[in-house]
């Protein structure tokens, strides 16, 4: 191509660019359009990842519900037997009651046991001072022997 023919050609593409700026400027138009509500939507998503975190933390909250509706299944099992139990515990004061009189007897009866024990242990005191010289008289007769 020689320089002249490059230099009449240069007004046609020229011209036909100038075509198509029209078509461009009304895709750019569109584009502007479409992409306007992007940073709205960008906060919608950052909100929707956020409020996702919080089911992430409820899904793994939620893990411990079947080992707990075990549990829960186990101490429905034993409310028949807790019921029992707690009907014996309403006698438990009456009979704790009952226990406290007799341990208050017992302890009466062991304090006149442990009277009657000293007048006993006198009682023998005595009667070792009484008997002692019956021992030393039967020492002396004949067969009496040695009896420290």
């Amino acid at each position: 191509m020689t320089p002249l023919t490059r230099l009449i050609g240069v007004p046609g593409d020229v011209v036909a660019a100038l075509r198509v700026l029209p078509q461009m400027a009304e895709n750019i138009a569109a584009m502007t359009q479409a992409t306007r509500d992007l940073p709205k939507l960008e906060r919608n998503m950052a909100a929707v990842a956020e409020q996702t975190k919080a089911l992430e933390k409820v899904a793994e909250d939620a893990k411990v519900l079947p080992g707990m509706d075990e549990r829960m299944a186990n101490i429905e099992a034993a409310m028949p037997t807790l019921v029992e139990v707690q009907q014996s515990l309403v006698r438990v004061p009456e009979a704790l009651e009952r226990l406290d009189e007799r341990l208050n007897r017992l302890s009466d009866d062991l304090e006149r046991l442990l009277s009657a024990l000293d007048e006993l242990g006198q009682s023998v005191a005595t009667l070792h001072e009484a008997v002692g010289p019956l021992g030393r008289i039967a020492q002396r007769l004949p067969g009496g022997g040695d009896r420290s």
